[in-house]
């Protein structure tokens, strides 16, 4: 089986605080009974399972990988659904209209202005600083379009905030949401050391295109 550098081993995962359920004791909740049916259904009419579990971590990075589609987004809300997880993410902040503003804020989305990054950073860090519980996912791609390389702000984004990252596998093959593995963030280096942000980035995008498939195979 394929292994990542800093992969987190699953025995040094402290198994013993992992619940056999895919989503642990730690993790931040939303959601009620209702809308866990809800996301369920939704799910179903997709078509797409979900299989392992998340790392008992309150606060983490989640990339979501290879996002080929706007589909995606239909089945990350029905995974925040149905498990009653509350997971932040970043979305273009012109997405916001009315009739979406209201649920996208509800599930956990963050407006991003892509004119100031910056500002971005800080009010991501002040997040993990002042929420106990914070997961915030990240689409490394930047785009739906294919891509030769992603970008390495996740990596920076969870050094700078001391929390590990978090990797779900989208697989259109099997039709699966995989909650795959955690890997804790390369140190602080130059940027083409060994073990940069931009090093491992490429270390983990080619195990991602490796072993996912994309939705829409023109953009994989």
């Amino acid at each position: 089986m394929s292994k990542l550098p800093n992969q987190v081993p699953e025995d040094q995962v402290n198994q013993s605080q992992v619940n056999q359920n895919q989503v642990p004791e730690q993790a931040p909740r939303i959601g009620n009974a209702f809308t866990r049916f809800i996301g369920r259904m939704i799910l179903r009419m997709v078509g797409y399972k979900i299989e392992g579990k998340f790392a008992n971590e309150p606060k983490m990075v989640l990339i979501a990988a290879p996002h080929t589609s706007n589909w995606d987004l239909i089945i990350a809300i029905g995974t925040i659904l149905s498990l009653g997880v509350r997971i932040n993410f970043m979305m273009k902040k012109e997405a916001f209209f009315f009739p979406l503003k209201g649920l996208f804020k509800t599930l956990g989305g963050v407006p991003l202005d892509r004119s100031s990054p910056k500002r971005t950073v800080v009010q991501t860090m002040k997040q993990f600083r002042d929420n106990e519980k914070f997961w915030l996912a990240i689409l490394p791609e930047g785009t739906r379009k294919p891509v030769k390389s992603w970008k390495a702000g996740f990596i920076r984004i969870a050094r700078n905030a001391n929390v590990p990252i978090f990797l779900l596998g989208v697989d259109s093959r099997t039709k699966t949401l995989h909650l795959d593995r955690l890997i804790q963030p390369a140190p602080n280096t130059k940027p083409k050391g060994s073990g940069s942000a931009i090093k491992q980035t490429e270390e983990i995008r080619v195990y991602v295109m490796d072993k996912f498939y994309g939705i829409n195979p023109k953009n994989h």
